[in-house]
């Protein structure tokens, strides 16, 4: 059977999508996953074809089986207006939300448990409503030989950016955690995009030619530290400890990188967000303290 799996924007969307996608492949499916850029990855997804967006909806019709991850963008939304229109019996549409107790994908026969990580709904997803016998939580990444995994075991990437500022753990509290590491015999190393350098001229963040040399330093390290975004799952899905910080409970618990052992820090659950004053939302970092990340981060390492 032929299918196409089609991911949400975000790096880490890519990475969970080809969970799926790894599982069809492993079940005898042949599979192409469309990601706007993750195909600058191919190298490491060598039996999974990573295809960019294509102009138009004609092509959906030399597909048996359409998996489309809902997404709210015109290009995406065109995607699935044509294939429910012409294909509806060919078309599953995986909406992945939060909040527990609702209606997550429009599949028959199950739903996403918000209580749980993605990465572990899309494999049960594989199990009980595709009936596929051969599951496993991999996105089938495999890294070339002279890449040796965590050859830097007190190297820590931090990622200080996210999709959305409001996601993002404040900017001095992630300098005073880096300066405590370092003390504490830790090199901590800021990943940053080129245009994030300019506000942030208090590190010396590395350049990476392309986004293999980047996943391939992540895979060298010992652990990371970020926001709710997509680097956290790609350190996880290298096997790398994880801590990630997030304004609310209800998103680490789905959105958490869970491929690899992980911790989350979230603001105490008592702070107001009613109407009016969602200091939840809109003030969450001053709640989070230094330490408290600290001490999570040796929880996440085991030490």
């Amino acid at each position: 059977m032929k299918c196409a799996v089609f991911s949400c924007i975000g790096l880490g969307d890519g990475l969970l999508a080809l969970v799926l996608s790894n599982n069809l492949a492993r079940n005898g499916h042949s599979v192409d996953t469309y990601h706007p850029f993750l195909g600058e990855m191919q190298e490491l997804f060598p039996h999974l074809p990573l295809l960019s967006r294509k102009e138009g909806t004609a092509f959906l019709k030399s597909y048996d089986r359409l998996f489309i991850v809902y997404e709210k963008l015109d290009w995406m939304q065109n995607i699935l207006e044509r294939a429910l229109r012409d294909f509806p019996d060919k078309v599953t549409v995986l909406n992945p939300i939060a909040t527990p107790n609702k209606d997550y994908p429009f599949w028959e026969g199950g739903r996403f448990d918000g209580s749980q990580p993605f990465v572990d709904n899309l494999a049960a997803f594989c199990r009980d409503s595709l009936y596929l016998e051969d599951v496993v939580k991999d996105n089938g990444i495999i890294l070339p030989k002279h890449v040796k995994k965590h050859s830097f075991p007190r190297r820590v990437i931090i990622h200080p950016t996210s999709s959305r500022p409001g996601k993002n753990w404040s900017k001095g509290k992630f300098l005073s955690l880096a300066k405590r590491l370092e003390l504490d015999g830790f090199e901590p190393v800021f990943i940053l995009t080129e245009e994030e350098k300019v506000d942030w001229p208090e590190v010396d963040a590395p350049s990476f030619p392309s986004l293999c040399d980047l996943t391939y330093f992540v895979a060298e390290s010992g652990a990371m530290v970020g926001n709710d975004s997509g680097i956290g799952h790609l350190a996880s899905c290298m096997g790398l400890p994880t801590l990630t910080i997030c304004r609310s409970r209800l998103a680490a618990n789905f959105w958490r990188p869970a491929w690899a052992k992980g911790e989350v820090v979230v603001p105490p659950h008592w702070i107001p967000n009613l109407k009016g004053m969602r200091w939840r939302d809109q003030k969450w970092q001053h709640f989070v303290p230094v330490k408290t990340v600290e001490r999570a981060f040796y929880q996440a390492i085991g030490e």
